[in-house]
């Protein structure tokens, strides 16, 4: 008996369970309990991203929309729009069951499942090779880059499987100009900026190359004018789509970091610093395997955060075999894509090898720095090697060409189970992003939850500002105010606030014990004027001390305000009435 060749439908459904079961393999660590394990490390922004996605969840449910909070930055709030409120929203029925963690877990596994689904689609439309598509669809749920994210926490990032979906519909509308295929070109158009600003740029770069190309090809042709008019209410009717979804979180966005009161800010200043002191490209890094980085920013800054660029040779390899083959008349196209990407991931300045090029004495210059200061929007970029995204994107439907161009169906296919394992091997031994995926301990003590009455000040303040981010988690268990930011080293009130000021300091001495004389006076003053705001509890987090320090700001607590609770992880102080 002849077996039956799959149908197209059948083939999808492989592809799509595939991608599903790659995303959960990925998860491993988090399965046993995905409400208190979080995917990610502990010194990244894991804990911030926890957090938002409760903020959003509790404002919704409040009647609220979520762009303030009084929650954050005691003792006055301030405006915030947590940047991955798009996935907070999909998540909020897993929040409303399992918590907070869970959501963020379940987003970080559907966002890799939709990269594998995403880049699929992609890959077979453009090349209608099964075994190139699923190997496109692979590549890019595997790309370094966006496991690095995990590993950082940054879940909007990962929200990259929207990108190849919106390339997708536009390549439907412009082959198919109807007004169904405008719609659905600018409804996942606009989904994809939503999910994730820099991919909303990056699929408007994909669609300028599209409307290039289109143009060049109808140009000479009989009535491409005529042609051309009649798609403009079309490109009308889906940008009218796009707005409707993105025009009013845009906003809502914008202001928030633009209000004098805005907790989270993108000041041109610290943009710029941001690109040339902290995010640098190093274009080595997109090639050479190993744990390098670029930059190290665990030797740089002690930042556990992994910058991560390395596309991988398992891909490099056969998307340059689309460039040689019978596919080099519809790859160059992509080819270009990726070279644009790749020019705009470099960031402003070329680095290479770990320092900065000069010619002339001046560092040399790329393109990315005269769209930074000639668009306004693009000049609050301050992650350059994002583009990467785009990169692997490319390469990986280039790549899907390169298979689909290897003879015979069967060939291809063996070619693509060649290449899935070489992918998966160097993402084992060669690889800068570490697998398997790390995981951060969500547990809280139960404690927590009887804080009431006033703001919550969590000890120590002195650690990485990231790593200190945990601390805000309990605020899901308490609910009451705190005075930490999302990224700010020293909150304001705590650095004008003389008694708070002073429990710095001691975190800061390297004195053995407290000294002789304390400043009673400030002290007194400064308690009474931040009980007075609203200052009712101190949490001591012990693992985070050294025995010194602890024992020091333990001597200083135990003085001036009332212990309530002591066990081997929190040590936590009521402030009384004088």
């Amino acid at each position: 008996m002849v077996a039956r060749p799959l149908s197209d439908n059948a083939r999808h459904g492989i592809a799509v369970l595939a991608a599903v079961g790659l995303a959960l393999l990925m998860a491993a660590p988090v399965l046993p309990d995905p409400t208190t394990r979080a995917l990610g490390h502990a010194g990244n922004d894991v804990w911030n991203h926890v957090w938002g996605f409760w903020f959003v969840f509790e404002s919704l449910a409040a009647g609220e929309l979520p762009v303030r909070s009084e929650l954050l930055a005691w003792p006055h709030g301030g405006s915030l729009w947590f940047i991955d409120a798009f996935n907070a929203v999909l998540t909020a029925p897993i929040q409303a069951i399992a918590g907070p963690v869970a959501a963020y877990n379940a987003s970080v596994v559907g966002n890799l499942a939709l990269c594998g689904v995403g880049a699929y689609a992609l890959g077979w439309q453009v090349s209608r090779s099964w075994a190139g598509a699923l190997f496109c669809g692979l590549a890019y749920q595997t790309a370094p880059h966006l496991l690095g994210q995990v590993v950082n926490g940054i879940s909007e990032t990962l929200a990259a499987g929207w990108l190849p979906l919106a390339i997708l519909a536009m390549r439907a509308a412009l082959a198919d100009p109807r007004p169904r295929t405008a719609l659905a070109a600018g409804v996942l158009f606009g989904l994809n900026g939503l999910a994730n600003w820099y991919y909303g740029l990056f699929a408007g770069l994909a669609l300028l190359g599209l409307l290039v190309r289109a143009g060049m090809q109808q140009v000479g042709r009989p009535a491409w004018g005529q042609k051309l008019r009649e798609m403009a209410p079309l490109a009308g009717l889906g940008g009218i789509m796009t707005l409707c979804i993105v025009a009013l979180p845009f906003d809502l966005f914008l202001e928030s970091m633009s209000a004098a009161d805005a907790i989270v800010t993108r000041d041109p200043d610290f943009v710029r610093r941001t690109l040339v002191e902290h995010n640098m490209t190093d274009l080595i890094s997109f090639f050479r395997p190993g744990r390098h980085y670029s930059p190290d920013l665990k030797a740089a800054f002690d930042e556990d955060l992994l910058v991560i660029v390395y596309l991988g040779w398992s891909l490099l390899l056969p998307a340059g075999v689309a460039l040689v083959g019978s596919a080099r008349s519809r790859a160059l196209s992509w080819a270009a894509l990726t070279a644009l990407f790749f020019l705009l991931a470099l960031g402003p300045y070329l680095y290479f090898a770990g320092a900065y090029q000069s010619v002339g004495g001046a560092w040399l210059a790329l393109p990315f720095l005269w769209l930074f200061e000639a668009i306004p929007l693009f000049g609050r970029i301050s992650h350059a090697y994002r583009f990467a995204v785009g990169c692997t994107l490319g390469l990986g439907v280039m790549a899907a060409l390169g298979i689909a161009s290897m003879g015979t169906r069967r060939l291809a296919a063996r070619a693509a189970v060649a290449l899935c394992g070489a992918r998966r091997v160097e993402s084992l031994l060669l690889s800068p992003a570490p697998m398997p995926l790390p995981w951060s301990d969500a547990t809280q003590s139960p404690v927590l939850a009887s804080l009431e009455g006033g703001a919550v000040l969590d000890l120590p303040v002195t650690l990485p500002v990231l790593s200190r981010s945990r601390f805000i988690l309990g605020q899901t268990l308490h609910r009451q105010p705190v005075p930490f930011g999302l990224n700010d080293p020293l909150p304001p009130y705590l650095a004008a606030n003389r008694y708070t000021r002073f429990l710095v300091v001691l975190e800061r001495t390297r004195a053995a014990v407290l000294p002789t004389q304390l400043p009673w006076m400030d002290l007194v003053a400064g308690r009474a004027e931040a009980q007075a705001a609203g200052l009712r509890w101190i949490v001591m987090h012990k693992a985070h001390y050294d025995a010194d320090v602890l024992a020091r700001v333990r001597h200083l607590l135990d003085l001036t305000a009332t212990p309530v609770h002591d066990d081997a992880a929190l040590r936590i102080y009521r402030l009384d009435s004088l």
